[in-house]
């Protein structure tokens, strides 16, 4: 009897490098490419570990506000900060370089701008305050304070 092969299983850190790596070759295409990309991945990897979920999720969120796409924009800043818990269980020696390196909370705080609800906005400003990520989001919660 001949023995069956196992499936390859990736760890969580080579299936974020593959991604990370495709999606740069599709950015070269421009924003559109890089969703194409990030839909096709979503739809044929539908086990993506959800530490890489945040990382895809952030990078939808890039590049659908490069297209003025606020609406899922939005959607998708909320699916990564959903899956930052996973993000730091997976990678916790790195999760705070990768947490600054996330561009979830500048394109959420423009999209909800964007789409009128400047409450969201300041409460992601708020949350980037608390994690430390820098004191632009200080500036920016204070030129959202008329919004309270």
């Amino acid at each position: 009897m001949a023995k069956r092969n196992e499936p390859v299983r990736k760890s969580v850190k080579d299936t974020l490098e593959d991604l990370l790596a495709g999606h740069r070759e599709a950015a070269f295409s421009g924003p559109e490419s890089a969703l194409k990309y990030l839909r096709r991945t979503f739809e044929s990897q539908g086990s993506l570990p959800n530490a890489v979920k945040a990382v895809a999720y952030d990078l939808s969120a890039e590049a659908q506000g490069q297209c003025g796409d606020w609406e899922a924009c939005a959607e998708s800043v909320k699916q990564t900060l959903g899956y930052l818990p996973e993000l730091e269980a997976a990678f916790p020696h790195e999760y705070r370089r990768m947490l600054e390196g996330l561009t979830c909370f500048e394109r959420g705080i423009q999209a909800h701008s964007e789409l009128g609800d400047f409450h969201a906005a300041l409460e992601l400003c708020e949350r980037a305050i608390t994690l430390e990520l820098g004191g632009h989001y200080a500036a920016k919660r204070d030129s959202l304070e008329w919004a309270r």
